[in-house]
């Protein structure tokens, strides 16, 4: 899920909430939206960079690996053991901290599934065939055509092409996102 897409659920979650928590609306609401801080930091130590353009370059790629260690602040040690400290110390800031980050990763979680489900339906429908060349290809690969602004458009197939690997890295160079243009 894209960075503008998590920001807005966030601040449309924190809307709904705010009658509830009031002037703590803020603490989940950066909560999960600076959990992905995680990836940067991943990307910072494994490269030895501290440029977010290179780390957005190397995200934005057609396929980049969904390793569990650019996601430890996801990870659900992490998520019981900020539950086992917010217990332990009856601590209000802490459970508004859990309660952004789960509301973060559940959002992760239905965006995967979707994702898989797009991934395989259009994989069946192309006959597991590149569309684009008409290579046999057990393992295609998803490709966003469009990026819908209607969130409730966001997994319509008609925004997606299965692609062999070859394929799908040609279609990312052909167009140049307006991140690498940092």
């Amino acid at each position: 899920m894209r960075l503008q897409e998590h920001l807005k659920l966030s601040t449309a979650a924190a809307l709904a909430v705010s009658p509830w928590l009031k002037q703590d609306v803020w603490i989940p609401l950066l909560a999960s939206i600076g959990i992905d801080v995680d990836h940067f930091i991943w990307h910072a130590i494994t490269h030895r960079t501290l440029s977010l353009r290179a780390a957005v370059r190397y995200f934005g790629q057609a396929d980049p690996q969904r390793l569990t260690q650019a996601k430890f602040l996801h990870h659900p040690i992490t998520l019981g053991s900020l539950l086992f400290i917010a217990l332990r110390l009856r601590s209000r800031l802490l459970f508004l901290i859990l309660a952004g980050m789960l509301f973060h990763v559940s959002l992760d979680t239905f965006h995967v599934a979707q994702m898989n489900r797009l991934k395989k339906s259009l994989s069946q429908q192309a006959q597991y065939h590149c569309p684009e060349c008409g290579k046999p290809e057990p393992a295609l690969q998803l490709h966003t055509l469009h990026f819908a602004s209607n969130l409730l458009e966001r997994y319509a197939a008609r925004h997606f092409v299965v692609l062999c690997p070859d394929c799908h890295e040609k279609a990312h160079r052909a167009t140049k996102p307006l991140v690498q243009a940092l």
